[in-house]
C-alpha cells in the first residue's frame, strides 16, 4: 500500500470514529432530555384571540391536574345557578325551553299533573320533576299534585305587574316581581297547586317534598325563614332548580340562594376547594372562579379527566361543580324546613287557582307571585 493510500484509509477511519463520537453524543443529549421533560397535556385547552392564558396552579383536593378552556360570559346568565332577585334581572330567553306536558306524555307519567301543554320550564327542571314526582306518588299513592305555572314572559310579567297596581292604587307591587325580575322567566321555577283547587301549602303528605327535593336538585325558594333575606314572602308552593349537589347542600346547612351564591366565593379555585358528600354518597369538589369582565370570554381552570359542570352566578363569576369519582357514606339529609308549618294566610292567589289539567282556561299567572 502506497504512502497516500494508508493516509487517505487512516482518514477515514478516523471519520467513522468521530461519526460514531458524534451519534453517541446525540443519543445520550436525546436521552436526557426525554428524561427531563414534562408532557403537557393539550385537552381542553383553549385560547381566545383577544384573551391571555391563565396559569394558576393546581389544587390538591382531588389531585387532578388543571387546565384552562375558555367559556363566553354570556353562560354568567343562563345556568342553573343563577340568581334572580329585585337585584338582579333575569336576561336569559326561551332557549331550552320544553313542555312540561309534553315531557310527562313521552314518559307515559301518571304520578302528577300539568295545568295544560303551555306550561314550560327548562330541559333539567322537567326531568327532575317528572323523577321525584314519580317517587312521591311510590310513597305516598297520592297523585293530586299539579304544576300551575312554570315560565313566564317578561311581557305577561308587566302584564300581570300593571294589573297589580291597578287593583292595589300602589306605586309598586308587594306581590309581583318587577318584570324581568321575576325567577318564573328563568324556566328553572315552578308553581305546585292540587287537582282539586285546595292551596298547596307543603303540610300533611305533601312534607315527603320538602324532606325530598333536595336529592333531584330542587328546593323550596322561598322558606318562611328567609324572608328577610329573599325579600319574598312565604311561598310554600314555588320550587326552583338548582342541579345537583347544590340543592342537597343548601338544604343541610338551611341556605337559600342568596345565602348560597355568596358562600361559594368563599371557596376560589386558588385556595380551599367545597367539597360536598351528596345523599348518594357521591363526593363533588366545587369552587368560585370570576368573570374577567375585560373580555367577553373567562378562561376558566378545570379538571383533565374528570367530569365537571360550569355555571354561571348571573353576577360576577362562574361556579365549577367537580364529580371527583370518589364515594363516600351518603350524607344524612337535614329535617324538612320547619316553614312547611308556618301560618300561610299571606300566601297570595296564585296558589288559589284552579290548577285542573283538564282545565286549560284557568289562567293560573292571575295572582302571580315572584
Amino acid at each position: 500500500m502506497s504512502k497516500k493510500q494508508k493516509e487517505n484509509s487512516g482518514a477515514r477511519v478516523l471519520d467513522v470514529l468521530l461519526s460514531v463520537a458524534l451519534l453517541a453524543g446525540i443519543g445520550c443529549g436525546g436521552a436526557y432530555v426525554a428524561a427531563h421533560t414534562v408532557r403537557i397535556s393539550q385537552e381542553n385547552r383553549t385560547l381566545s384571540s383577544d384573551q391571555p392564558e391563565t396559569t394558576e396552579p393546581p389544587t390538591e383536593e382531588t389531585g387532578a391536574i388543571y387546565d384552562t378552556s375558555e367559556f363566553s360570559n354570556t353562560m354568567l346568565y343562563s345556568s342553573p345557578l343563577i340568581l334572580v332577585n329585585d337585584s338582579y334581572s333575569c336576561q336569559i330567553g326561551e332557549e331550552g325551553l320544553v313542555s312540561l306536558y309534553e315531557k310527562k306524555l313521552e314518559v307515559d307519567n301518571h304520578s302528577f299533573s300539568v295545568r295544560d301543554s303551555s306550561v314550560q320550564v327548562q330541559k333539567e327542571m322537567a326531568d327532575a320533576l317528572i323523577a321525584m314526582f314519580d317517587d312521591f306518588y311510590a310513597a305516598t299513592y297520592d297523585d293530586n299534585i299539579v304544576v300551575s305555572s312554570g315560565y313566564r314572559s317578561k311581557d305577561r310579567q308587566q302584564e300581570l305587574y300593571d294589573e297589580d297596581l291597578e287593583q292595589t292604587g300602589l306605586d309598586y307591587s308587594e306581590r309581583v316581581a318587577k318584570p324581568g325580575y321575576s325567577e318564573h322567566q328563568t324556566g328553572l321555577g315552578v308553581d305546585l297547586g292540587l287537582v282539586d283547587g285546595e292551596d298547596y301549602t307543603g303540610d300533611g303528605v305533601y312534607k315527603w317534598i320538602n324532606e325530598h327535593c333536595a336529592d333531584y336538585g330542587i328546593v323550596l325558594r322561598y322558606p318562611e325563614s328567609k324572608k328577610d333575606i329573599t325579600n319574598i314572602q312565604y311561598e310554600p308552593w314555588h320550587y326552583r332548580y338548582v342541579g345537583v349537589p347544590h340543592a342537597f347542600f343548601m338544604k343541610q346547612n338551611d341556605l337559600c340562594l342568596e345565602e348560597y351564591i355568596e358562600l361559594l366565593k368563599q371557596y376560589p379555585y386558588e385556595g380551599e376547594h367545597l367539597n360536598v358528600t351528596n345523599s348518594d354518597g357521591k363526593i363533588y369538589e366545587i369552587y368560585f372562579y370570576p368573570a374577567d369582565t375585560e373580555y367577553t370570554s373567562t378562561m376558566v381552570p378545570v379538571p383533565n379527566g374528570l367530569d365537571y359542570t360550569v355555571c354561571g352566578n348571573n353576577a360576577d363569576g362562574f361556579i365549577v361543580t367537580v364529580d371527583t369519582g370518589t364515594t363516600g357514606e351518603p350524607a344524612t339529609s337535614a329535617p324538612a324546613d320547619s316553614s312547611t308549618d308556618a301560618d300561610t294566610s299571606d300566601t297570595d292567589a296564585d296558589a288559589t287557582e284552579d290548577a285542573s289539567e283538564t282545565d286549560t282556561a284557568a289562567d293560573t299567572d292571575a295572582g302571580a307571585d315572584n
